[in-house]
């Protein structure tokens, strides 16, 4: 239901086509917390525009193949404000790695320290990534609001990889100071 959501508040920017809704900005910005293939968006405005929460027109091109802009309806905007206003549970955390670490004592020391050092990297590698984003510049009073929101999720998603490499190499120490039984730990 949240990209429902999702694409309804990327549609408050400006009317776009599902293209550009998905590159230019749901892969900047929601994907990040919400990712979703160009498929699962293009069935999302078909709904949305059944539902009439948002209306497609086709816009004809000398240079490129026509396409389909999608704008924000009043009733759009009604659902999603009242969305947005929802007291939101705190969703169940649904993580293979977890699964995969809590079985651990199944594989060897080493195995496992494997296991979390190619996790570590992959944290490491999406720090690095995050904290190479910038938030553009504001070009409007409404796109300056933003902006604040966009930088807390944005720093969100720094603390939450630093404190996961904190997390993984605390883990890493405590697996290395485990006796190795050779395969798995008794």
């Amino acid at each position: 239901m949240s990209l429902h959501f999702a694409i309804l508040g990327l549609l408050t920017f400006e009317p776009m086509s599902g293209y550009t809704l998905k590159t230019r900005y749901f892969d900047r910005s929601v994907a990040h917390f919400w990712p979703a293939d160009q498929s699962q968006i293009y069935r999302t405005l078909q709904s949305l525009e059944r539902s009439g929460e948002v209306e497609g027109h086709i816009v004809a091109s000398d240079t490129r193949p026509k396409s389909r802009l999608y704008a924000i309806t009043e009733a759009g905007r009604t659902a999603l404000v009242a969305w947005l206003a929802q007291d939101r549970p705190v969703a169940v955390q649904r993580d293979d790695f977890l699964v995969q670490l809590y079985f651990a004592r199944l594989l060897s020391r080493d195995q496992v320290l494997a296991m979390l050092q190619a996790r570590l990297d992959q944290h490491v590698r999406q720090r690095d990534y995050f904290d190479t984003l910038e938030i553009p510049e504001a070009t409007s009073d409404e796109m300056r609001r933003q902006i604040v929101f966009g930088g807390l999720t944005l720093d969100f998603a720094r603390r939450r990889e630093r404190m996961m490499i904190a997390w993984i190499e605390a883990c890493i120490a405590e697996i290395s100071g485990l006796p190795d039984a050779g395969s798995p730990f008794a």
